[in-house]
């Protein structure tokens, strides 16, 4: 594989969201866990399913420390460095070039372009690393990863013999065009809260 280039995946970028407010991305490290595992503590039931496909149980920290170490790992953070959405992109065990996209995105933080601008980073890093296809893999109804990764290109579904939806995306090279600019590019004063509160 290709070394990703931490400069340009990993460090810290200012997202918008769509309610005017930011948070940023960076890439994961190990002292984030206790974050990590909080932010899971705060997912319904129904989004660790979701992210899991073992029926809304959070991981144990074991688990949780080693999603913090993947071939690319990404937190997206509020103020003062609440962690609200993990993602990562690992090997696919069926094959050397394709990669397993996951995500996980905190209840409160939904559908304001959060997961947008985690899943386009995710592929952006992917390709980089120099993997050539991305799968995501759902419950039965699909769910917000399939929605965001369909819109970044042609995607083939299929499904698994349990049942499970698996999303096939063929990168090519203008994916890696979807990285944002750093957080050094955008304004310097960043005031994020959490929904709801001024």
């Amino acid at each position: 594989m290709t070394p990703l280039r931490r400069a340009t995946v990993i460090s810290p970028t200012v997202v918008p969201l769509e309610d005017q407010r930011w948070l940023v991305m960076r890439g994961a490290t190990p002292q984030d866990l206790d974050e990590v595992q909080a932010l899971h503590a705060r997912c319904s039931a129904a989004t660790l399913a979701s992210r899991y496909l073992d029926g809304g149980r959070a991981p144990g920290r074991r688990l949780t420390s080693s999603l913090l170490g993947t071939d690319l790992s990404l937190v997206v953070t509020a103020a003062p460095g609440t962690v609200v959405a993990l993602g990562n992109v690992a090997p696919a065990e069926e094959d050397q070039g394709v990669a397993e996209l996951a995500a996980l995105v905190d209840d409160a933080w939904r559908d304001i372009g959060v997961e947008g601008a985690l899943l386009r980073q995710l592929v952006a890093g992917a390709r980089l690393l120099g993997y050539h296809e991305v799968v995501t893999i759902a419950p039965t109804s699909g769910g917000w990863v399939h929605q965001q990764v369909s819109s970044l290109g042609p995607t083939l579904l299929q499904r698994t013999p349990f049942g499970e939806a698996v999303l096939r995306l063929q990168l090519a090279p203008h994916h890696v065009g979807l990285l944002g600019p750093p957080a050094s590019s955008r304004p310097a004063r960043v005031t994020v809260s959490r929904p709801g509160v001024a």
